[in-house]
């Protein structure tokens, strides 16, 4: 019997086919789906995915939808386990699957989809409005007949028809005082004050051509103190009290005294003050100065005038004194007495005519000196004590101002121009002198005697000398004096006649 011959060529392709696919699997199986995806936000329009390594996985494909729209690949990675979405859009519903991929024999095998998640990124909120806040109102116009700020006082007892413009400027005042400052134009009008006005800092007053502000009590007029301080009873000291304040007239302005009172500006422990366009009229020379200035920087006093004197006293229409309990000159409640003189002092461009004095000093503290005073282009007329005294002054200039009719009520005593005590580089020059007793003095600032038996306080007061040279005053005009010498100089106590010397005017 012959045997079948089997065929061998079939059994060989089945064979090969075995081993192709044993070394070269094509399945996805052999590479597992991605777990434990999650997907969490993070800024505004981005979210951050993560999930868990595939083992033998070369990297991912990311796959995102919107809402009810297809899966769309969105990126390829390599082998990470997170990945930030960005740029995605605000109130939509995002939904996010992956899976994994390696390369098998030049080709990509794909693991299963994972899970997907699912995000939905939050509407957009509404910018919140910025609100501008409302202006603070800051300046103001009164009229002698206007109501006080927010209708204060009126239903007070103090307040009538003739208490009207106190209380309107006090109303202001205490609003300033409030809002840390302002601005208060006053028009045309007589304006009454039943006592004294404190002006907080910050402060301008404008005051209209034919204001006056009067004394009903002929007391003070203006006080550069706080309201708040004066009620708490604060007390100043250094240059730490009311600062930027500003009197400025317009036209014709009159601060009216009275002829009896206190101080029609008082200024203590202050900086930064500028007095501009102000008539000063009827000054007691036994109880007041027109402006008390102690203990302040940089004042600035321009083109006002401080015009009638009506007593026999000696005050000057601007003092300028040393906050000091010993020498009594400065005796404001405000002032913690400290001994800080003043500083950077500008008078100009002023007129004083019908005075005792006109701008100075009449107590000093030793070792507190006045800084930085300059006296220029003033015009002073009909003094009969003294036109300027500097005493206890350094580093100044009295430069380029007027004197006629500078002369003493009296024959004992002569009138002078400039009457210096105690005072260290003060230079005088470009002065005009006419018609007076004397053009300058310059002497020892001591304490008398007598003023020592009054003040006990003074005794240990050392006497304070003057560094002065003839070459400091020059080119001055003098002519008409009642003296035969147009400066006298001594630098010594005792004796003073026999060592005083005599210069005349140098031009060199």
């Amino acid at each position: 019997m012959r045997k079948k011959k089997l065929s061998v060529l079939p059994l060989l392709l089945v064979l090969l086919f075995s081993l192709c696919l044993g070394a070269y699997p094509v399945s996805a199986a052999s590479l597992k789906k991605p777990s434990g995806l999650k997907v969490q936000k993070t800024v505004a329009r981005e979210v951050k995915l993560t999930w868990k390594k595939v083992s033998g996985a070369k990297g991912y494909v990311v796959y995102q939808k919107k809402g009810s729209a297809s899966y769309k690949k969105v990126k390829k990675t390599g082998n990470i386990s997170s990945l930030k979405i960005k740029n995605l859009s605000y109130g939509q519903k995002y939904y996010f699957r992956i899976r994994a991929y390696k390369t098998v024999g030049g080709k990509t095998v794909y693991s299963s989809y994972s899970s997907s998640v699912k995000i939905t990124i939050p509407k957009k909120k509404a910018p919140t409005p910025t609100l501008t806040p409302t202006p603070v109102p800051r300046v103001f116009t009164v009229t002698p007949k206007s109501n006080p700020y927010q209708n204060r006082y009126i239903k007070t007892a103090a307040f009538t028809e003739k208490t009207r413009s106190h209380y309107v400027l006090l109303s202001y005042m205490e609003y300033f005082s409030t809002i840390g400052g302002g601005e208060l134009h006053l028009k045309k009008g007589v304006y009454n004050l039943a006592y004294n006005l404190y002006v907080p800092s910050n402060v301008t007053l404008v005051f209209e051509d034919g204001v006056i502000i009067k004394s009903l009590k002929k007391a003070g007029l203006f006080v550069l103190y706080d309201n708040n301080d004066a009620r708490a009873g604060v007390k100043y000291s250094g240059y730490n009290g009311v600062h930027d304040v500003k009197f400025i007239g317009k036209g014709t302005v009159i601060f009216d005294k009275e002829y009896s009172g206190s101080d029609a500006i008082l200024m203590g422990h202050t900086k930064n003050i500028l007095i501009q366009g102000i008539t000063f009229a009827n000054m007691s020379g036994k109880t007041s100065h027109f402006i008390e200035m102690d203990a302040s920087y940089n004042v600035e006093i321009k083109n006002c005038t401080f015009s009638g004197c009506t007593s026999t006293g000696v005050k000057e229409a601007i003092n300028l004194d040393v906050p000091d309990a010993a020498t009594g000159g400065f005796t404001w409640g405000g002032s913690t007495m400290d001994k800080t003189a003043d500083d950077t002092i500008y008078i100009h461009d002023n007129v004083f005519r019908n005075l005792a004095a006109g701008v100075g000093t009449h107590m000093y503290t030793p070792g507190h000196p006045h800084r930085n005073i300059r006296i220029e282009n003033n015009i002073f007329s009909s003094c009969r004590v003294f036109a300027i005294r500097a005493q206890n002054w350094e580093n100044s200039t009295i430069k380029n101002n007027t004197f006629t009719n500078i002369k003493s009520a009296t024959a004992s005593e002569p009138a002078f121009a400039v009457d210096a005590r105690g005072i260290s580089n003060v230079t005088v020059s470009g002065n005009t002198a006419s018609t007076c007793d004397a053009f300058m003095e310059i002497i020892v600032s001591r304490y008398s005697e007598d003023t020592i038996a009054k003040k006990p306080g003074l005794a240990d007061y050392e006497p304070v000398y003057n560094s002065m040279k003839e070459e400091d005053v020059v080119y001055n005009t003098v002519s008409g004096l009642g003296t035969s010498y147009d400066i006298s100089f001594t630098n010594v106590i005792y004796n003073q006649m026999k060592y005083t010397v005599y210069w005349n005017v140098k031009n060199v």
